[in-house]
């Protein structure tokens, strides 16, 4: 039971209205299901499943009194048409709980994220030092979602899957009165 992960890196501060994929944020459905999974797999895949999600950001900026104040707004996103499972009749709990776990890393992420710019103070140039920020952030994410996949064999480890639901739903526990 091989899953490929993949992620978009969105940046919520271009304009998107012309893209035609599906997608909803972490607060409007953090529950995964089978059915969320309305995406072809490509040609040739070797995975049994794949969840596209990631996280995003957007930004505004005002002088007030002399002062610069910035607000960010951090989301994650997951994307429909661009996850998949191979067998749609299949209703596998172990590998859903796998791709659940993909998903709940980049909710805990847009959140270590969130906290980051509360502490923000900005200097010259907001729009590149909010950048700086998001691009460290999500480095770290998929280097944790790469780590993840390696430790459980992309679940296939059943001991190593459970170590890391009880880590990310722990952490999310932490990180859930900060965002």
């Amino acid at each position: 039971m091989k899953i490929l992960f993949s992620c978009i890196l969105l940046i919520l501060s271009f304009n998107f209205n012309d893209d035609p994929r599906e997608r909803f944020s972490y607060q409007e459905h953090s529950q995964l299901t089978w059915q969320d999974f309305k995406g072809v797999p490509p040609q040739g895949a070797h995975h049994f499943a794949s969840v596209n999600c990631g996280m995003g950001y957007s930004f505004s900026s005002k002088s007030i009194d002399g002062d610069l104040k910035v607000d960010v707004q951090v989301t994650s996103y997951f994307y429909p048409q661009l996850s998949w499972k191979k067998n749609i009749n299949e209703s596998n709990a172990a590998l859903l709980a796998h791709e659940q776990l993909h998903w709940d890393i980049s909710e805990l992420y847009a959140r270590k994220l969130r906290a980051a710019f509360t502490k923000y103070v900005p200097q010259k140039n907001p729009k590149k030092e909010i950048d700086f920020i998001f691009r460290k952030f999500e480095k770290d994410r998929q280097q944790l979602q790469s780590t993840y996949d390696r430790e459980t064999n992309h679940g296939l480890i059943k001991d190593a899957q459970e170590i890391w639901s009880i880590k990310i739903k722990e952490e999310l526990f932490k990180t859930s009165a900060e965002s």
